[in-house]
This record gives C-alpha cells, sequence and structure tokens, in this order.
C-alpha cells in the first residue's frame, strides 16, 4: 500500500505542484487512520454488568450508619463515579412496588453507558416495601442481558437478605447455566446473618464471581468497587486444548435387578417376597397371550426386552404395585419400599395381665388433613387381640391413636411408627399424664378458639413429629416418656411450649397466651367502599412482617404483645391511612378509620440548594406522638384524616419543624420552606 501512495504521488508531481499537494496530503490522512484502528482494534466492545438492587421492606431495617437503603444509595453513588463511560451498567430491583408479591421484579435501566449523576437519582427513588424473590430476579436479569448478543456478562445481587418466595437461586445459577451464559454472579450479602449470607454463596461460587459481607457504608461501597472491577474484566472463557477421548460403546442386556425393603434406610428383605412382573400394552394394560414372570427370591434380576412392564411385589399382607419403563442397552436398579414398620408388645409382658386389664387394643392410623389447622382426618383402624399377638407384626408406618381399657376406664395415647423401625405398643403404666390450663393473660381468662398441637422433639434430630392435637380450652394428654413441644395458636397470637413427660406422673401447667384485642370501627363506611386492613408487625432488627389482611371488622382480632403498623385502604383511595399501634396483654382497644380524607402534599420550595446534596427524610406524627408516615421523596404525597399531625423534614444538619390540621376533604398543599429550623 505504501510503495503504490509513493508511486501514484511521483506521477501526480510530475504534472503540477498543486495537485501533488492533494494527492500527498489524501495519502497522509488514509495512513492515520489505518494506523488508528489498527492500534484501537476492539472499539466499542465496552463490558456490560447489572445491578440488582434489595427493595424489600427489611432495607428499612437500622444498621449503625443509618437505615440501610439509605447507606445502601451512598454507597452505590460513591463507588460508580470512577466508572463513568467505561462500563454499560443496568439497573433492577424488586420488592419496592408491592407488599407480599413474589413477581414484584422491575428493569428500571437497560444496560448502557454509565452516566454516574443519572444512575443515582434512579436508584434514589426505590422505595423498600415488600418480599425478597432472588432467583424470579436473577432469571430475568439473564434473559434481559442475553437480548443483548453480548459475549459475557455480570450481575452485580446487592441483598439484606435471602430468598423468601419458595424457591433456590442456588438450583437456578449451577456452573453449567452460568457456563452457557457466559455469566457471571457477584453477591454483596449486606448486613445478613452467617446463616442467611451462606445460603446465596453457591451463586459466586458457582459462576467464578466474588462474595463479600460488608455491614457498613465504607466496607459496602469498596465491595461495589470491587465487583465493578470484576465486570470490567470480562469473564475469561477459554476454549478447550484437547478433546476427550469417545468412551467405547458398552452394550448392556436390557433388563431389571428388583430388591424389597421396609423403610428407605433399611437394609434389603432376605426372605418372604413374592414377585410378579406383567408386560404392559399401548393402553397400559397387561398383555393376556404372554404370562407373566415371576420370582419367590427376595433379590431377583429379570431378563426384559425394551418396553413398559408392570411390577407387583408381595410381602405379608401388603402389596407395592409399580409400573416401569425399560429402555435398550440398560439395566435397571429398582428398590421397592413398603413403608412399613415392626409392631410387637413390651418386653417381660405378659397375657392376661391382672395389673392392667387391658385385653384388646384398638390402633388408629392417623391422616391428617389438607388444612393444617383442622382436625377432619382419615383413619385406617386395626384391632389386636394381646391375647394372640405373640409375634412382630407389620402395620403402615404413620402416627396411631391406641385406645385400651384398663379397669373400665377407655385410655388413649399415640405412637409414631417410623418405617423399618422395631417398636413396641406403650401400656398405661408406662405413659404420664398432662394437662394444659390455656388462658390470655387476663386474669385467667381462657381463651375464645385455641388450637394446640403436640410433636414429639427427641425422636428425630432434625424433625418435629407431631403425635396430637385438640381444639378444647383445657386439652388432656396421655404420652410416651419423653421431650415434647406445645404449639398454641389462638387468633393470630401464638406460643410455644417445651415439657418432659416422665412414666406414671401426672401433671397440669397453666399457660398463659399473652395477647391483646384490636377492634376496628368502621362504621361510617359502606360495603360499596370495600375497606380493608392490612396488619404488619414492626421489629427492629427484621423490619415489617406480614401478619395478616382481613376486611371483616365485625371480630375481634387477637394480636401477641407489640407494636403493629395498620394499613387501611377503601376502593376509593389510592394511599392507605397508617396508624401504628402498641398492643399489650390482656387488654383491649379500638382504632377508628374514617373515609374523610384529604390528599396532602408536601414540599420545601426554598431549599433548592439543600436538595440538590441531601435527601429529604419526612416523618408525620399523630397527636400521641405515634409516627404514622415516613418517606423520602423530595416531594411526596398523601390521604390524610381529618386531625392535627405533627411534620418534621430533615436535610442534613437541618431540621424543619411544623403543625397540620386537616378538615374535610378538601386537597392541600404543604410547604415547609418558612416552618421552624434547628
Amino acid at each position: 500500500m505504501l510503495l503504490l501512495s509513493l508511486g501514484l504521488k511521483r506521477i501526480a508531481c510530475f504534472f503540477t505542484q498543486l495537485l501533488c499537494f492533494f494527492v500527498t496530503f489524501f495519502f497522509f490522512l488514509t495512513y492515520l487512520s489505518s494506523f488508528a484502528l489498527s492500534e484501537n482494534p476492539q472499539v466499542g466492545s465496552v463490558p456490560q454488568a447489572m445491578l440488582i438492587l434489595d427493595g424489600s421492606g427489611s432495607m428499612w431495617g437500622k444498621i449503625k450508619d443509618g437505615h440501610k437503603i439509605l447507606v445502601a444509595r451512598k454507597a452505590i453513588a460513591g463507588a460508580i463515579r470512577p466508572f463513568e463511560g467505561k462500563l454499560n451498567l443496568g439497573l433492577m430491583s424488586y420488592g419496592h412496588r408491592k407488599r407480599a408479591a413474589c413477581l414484584d421484579i422491575q428493569l428500571l435501566k437497560q444496560a448502557s453507558p454509565l452516566n454516574p449523576l443519572q444512575y443515582s437519582r434512579i436508584v434514589n427513588r426505590i422505595k423498600p416495601i415488600g418480599k425478597t424473590p432472588i432467583t424470579s430476579s436473577l432469571n430475568s436479569a439473564v434473559k434481559i442481558l442475553n437480548r443483548k448478543g453480548t459475549t459475557g456478562s455480570s450481575i452485580i445481587l446487592l441483598a439484606d437478605g435471602p430468598e423468601n418466595c419458595r424457591k433456590d437461586p442456588c438450583s437456578l445459577i449451577t456452573p453449567e447455566f452460568a457456563k452457557k451464559n457466559k455469566l457471571i454472579v457477584h453477591v454483596i450479602a449486606f448486613s445478613m446473618l452467617p446463616k442467611d449470607a451462606r445460603s446465596l454463596q453457591c451463586l459466586s461460587k458457582n459462576s467464578g464471581g466474588s462474595f463479600h459481607t460488608p455491614s457498613n457504608k465504607e466496607t459496602l461501597e469498596a465491595a461495589i468497587t470491587a465487583a465493578l472491577n470484576s465486570s470490567l474484566k470480562g469473564l475469561p472463557f477459554k476454549a478447550p486444548v484437547s478433546k476427550k477421548p469417545v468412551p467405547k460403546k458398552i452394550v448392556i442386556k436390557p433388563g431389571i435387578k428388583l430388591s424389597a425393603h421396609l423403610g428407605p434406610k433399611s437394609p434389603a428383605l432376605k426372605k418372604g417376597i413374592s414377585w410378579k412382573i406383567e408386560k404392559l400394552t399401548k393402553e397400559r394394560v397387561a398383555e393376556s397371550d404372554l404370562p407373566p414372570w415371576t420370582s419367590k427370591s427376595a433379590e431377583t434380576e429379570f431378563d426384559l426386552t425394551p418396553g413398559a412392564y408392570r411390577i407387583v411385589a408381595d410381602f405379608d399382607d401388603y402389596q407395592v404395585i409399580r409400573d416401569i419403563e425399560i429402555q435398550k442397552n440398560k439395566r435397571e436398579l429398582t428398590r421397592f419400599i413398603f413403608n412399613l414398620s415392626q409392631l410387637k408388645l413390651p418386653a417381660g409382658w405378659a397375657i392376661p395381665d391382672s395389673r392392667s386389664g387391658f385385653g384388646k387394643l384398638l390402633l388408629e392410623r392417623r391422616v391428617d388433613a389438607k388444612q393444617p389447622n383442622s382436625l377432619e382426618e382419615n383413619s385406617e383402624t386395626l384391632i389386636f387381640d394381646l391375647a394372640k399377638l405373640t409375634q412382630t407384626r407389620l402395620i403402615p408406618a404413620g402416627t396411631y391413636k391406641i385406645s385400651g381399657v384398663e379397669n373400665g376406664k377407655m385410655q388413649n395415647w399415640f405412637l409414631h411408627a417410623a418405617p423399618g423401625k422395631l417398636i413396641e405398643i406403650p401400656i398405661w403404666k408406662e405413659t404420664g399424664r398432662v394437662r394444659f390450663d390455656l388462658t390470655n393473660g387476663s386474669e385467667g381468662t381462657p381463651l375464645s378458639a385455641p388450637s394446640i398441637k403436640i410433636y414429639r422433639t427427641d425422636l428425630k434430630p432434625d424433625q418435629l413429629v407431631e403425635v396430637a392435637r385438640s381444639l378444647a380450652k383445657t386439652p388432656q394428654f396421655d404420652l410416651t416418656p419423653g421431650k415434647y413441644l406445645a404449639h398454641i395458636i389462638d387468633g393470630h397470637s401464638e406460643m410455644r411450649h417445651s415439657f418432659s413427660i416422665k412414666s406414671g406422673h401426672a401433671s397440669a401447667q397453666t399457660l398463659s397466651l399473652q395477647q391483646g384485642i384490636l377492634k376496628i370501627d368502621v362504621t361510617k363506611q359502606t360495603k360499596e367502599e370495600a375497606p380493608h386492613l392490612e396488619i404488619l408487625k414492626l421489629n427492629e432488627s427484621s423490619g415489617p412482617k406480614y401478619i395478616a389482611e382481613i376486611s371483616d371488622f365485625e371480630n375481634d382480632i387477637y394480636l401477641s404483645p407489640g407494636k403493629y403498623r395498620l394499613l387501611y385502604r377503601t376502593s376509593q383511595t389510592d394511599r392507605a391511612q397508617v396508624k401504628e399501634v402498641q398492643i399489650k396483654s390482656g387488654t383491649s382497644q379500638t382504632i377508628k378509620f374514617s373515609s374523610r380524607q384529604a390528599y396532602v402534599s408536601f414540599s420545601i420550595s426554598k431549599r433548592d440548594d439543600a436538595l440538590s446534596r441531601h435527601q429529604i427524610f419526612w416523618q408525620l406524627f399523630d397527636k400521641k406522638g405515634n409516627m404514622v408516615w415516613q418517606s423520602v421523596e423530595a416531594s411526596p404525597s398523601l390521604y390524610l384524616s381529618a386531625g392535627t399531625y405533627k411534620v418534621v423534614a430533615e436535610i442534613g444538619n437541618d431540621k424543619f419543624r411544623s403543625k397540620l390540621r386537616i378538615k374535610g376533604k378538601k386537597p392541600r398543599k404543604f410547604d415547609l420552606s418558612d416552618k421552624q429550623i434547628n
């Protein structure tokens, strides 16, 4: 190219000086542009990343530096400044628009060249309120980033709590998923409990990302900066050096190997099993022209041609049936689980025994209904004659109610039969009795509608086994010796009580379920307004907790002691009336809500200089000094009922205070520019 240029230049200079000058200048520009392109072959290939910011209600929790959401805003603003124009950074959030909604996920900004000022403004509009759908947010972020067609993207997850929408983020971000999508995930577990933080560590481990556990503004800003630096470098995907050798094909004779077990962890049975195998047609029925395969061996094998089969295993009086598909070049290994327990009398038990008078025992197998607090249940009844029960008998695993007559009096107790275990029938002399007197903490007043469940805690180290339940106000239980947990529920209040049972001992325990009664007065409302109330329990450590949503205000509401936030709405108002109430044990209080609301907008018009540097933190208090509303918007608005309120606004170190009186429904603008400041 250079030689061609010099040749053209000599020809032009031979004819005229002016033509020589223009040709020389043109080839000079061409040379510079080619040099620039050779030096920057990847112009425009800017890495892209997505920041997912936690917008759940727990982000209003406080740490040493202030509210978590406010600390996160400042840390993000400080961390992104050095990356202006160097990184395409998008923004997503969840839980910032609706309460108790696992689909509240929103893309706030597409991945585009980073503008710190514009980005911070979007971050500052996020108001935490709802749940934590981490898995769904990650899935949405991956789909959005893949639309760009970029080879390799990063996700920065900033969360203060674990997934609480019944999904497992680890099952989504697997090593195979990260490699396929050329994805890396950086996790920032902000002010999170160690146990909760470990539940998210798999995301960074499976994708080769970084993992941070900051607890204040300084460490949070450093963590965000480190994640952005890693995102700027991109993903180090390398092509495989050599191909794996192709394994030789191994021809396996199709068929099946069978074994039978009492329980999932029980050894294989050695005798007493009868097997029958039938081949099925396309209509899933047995072929009549083909005789079945049978065997009396406890562990056996069959050579079968590919197709569908039905296997029947008989053991004692019990049977297990399973349909299975036999494939070519595959030999199935199938375990048949009968879920049976072995039942026998206690050691040293003699029949008849004059000490107890038991002649027969009635066993009822309890099968719980679908509703967790319902006592409706199906049962399977087995009657044993103790005089004839000389050998061990098999029974289906489960919880049994055992009834027997002792000296003309019916006695009851409960037995949990675990799969594959050998259990003994407990007798009355080996049980203890406990009676509970349930009160609500108000001078021994009984509970209105108690529900009590009894769990055995020492059978399995990692599982509670329910053995009894009752709806009686003074329930009584006969239980085998051991450790137990009583779970009492009345309305929206509950308590747990641990106790032990000793053989032959009887005890009476008074349990005071500390609770208060809340009554809601909405007498001025009409049915057309469709009023409803949300109840949130306030907790300084974990933030507001959703308790219930109520639309029937005729019945009393029973709540455990504590501070609650009431959100009252009707079909005619977009915003809720907010009141906070302190519930005390043994007391009853009435909260009134009215439809007479005025739309009020707040502002500080003469503080534009402060607004550019600081956020405004608004608070609203009622006559008794209870905070009923708060916001960090520059010019918030809400509906208020008639009454007198105290307004407080903070801008940096300045604090404004003023009184606000609301009458009727007339809209009102409230400017704090000329109000008291200190």
